[in-house]
């Protein structure tokens, strides 16, 4: 909404920081199983006796490239959650099944539900800063949204020490922030 002021934090008011691993407290872990370096490369949808399909799995590669297969439990309370990014979701679906059929058909991938908004209306997240120094220090924050242009274009704000180039005394080099104007050399 055009002019609307949103923001989020990780971090508590005690300045705790949290992240998703921290749900992890709340699980039963002797049904959880993590693998690391495994690269799911499609999903995999029952479509008996259900009016849509029902994901029940995934395939999936290891880290030394062999393939293998992960079934859901039976039951209500298991899920698989995608979470490949922005442009890995998409992908993962469309992998799948899911999306666009004329698209999926042009690629040989059998249609498991034909959603044409899938992978549509992607862009690039480009970014311009500016750098306002200011004479005594500020409080660090996070980057966080102040505003909504009439086009749909985020303003974000944020304060801190690492945003621009500095003179370190204690190494005695210049070191770079992420929105300077600078390269090293």
């Amino acid at each position: 909404m055009y002019g609307t002021k949103i923001g989020g934090t990780i971090f508590d008011r005690d300045e705790h920081r949290h992240t998703a691993a921290d749900l992890l407290q709340y699980s039963n872990p002797d049904g959880l199983r993590v693998l690391l370096h495994a690269t799911v490369g499609r999903i995999l949808f029952r479509q008996t006796g259900a009016a849509r399909p029902v994901a029940h799995g995934v395939v999936f590669h290891d880290a030394a490239g062999v393939r293998h297969r992960a079934y859901l439990n039976d039951g209500a309370k298991n899920e698989i959650v995608v979470c490949a990014g922005a442009v890995g979701s998409p992908q993962l679906l469309m992998l799948s099944g899911v999306g666009p059929r004329d698209h999926l058909e042009s690629l040989g991938i059998e249609v498991v539900v034909d959603q044409p908004m899938v992978g549509q209306s992607m862009s690039d997240n480009p970014m311009n800063a500016i750098f306002v120094p200011s004479p005594t220090p500020v409080e660090v924050s996070l980057i966080q949204v102040v505003g909504i242009t009439r086009f749909g274009s985020f303003i974000e704000g944020a304060s801190g020490s690492n945003f621009a180039s500095h003179y370190s005394q204690i190494t005695r080099e210049l070191r770079f922030g992420m929105f300077s104007a600078q390269v090293p050399t």
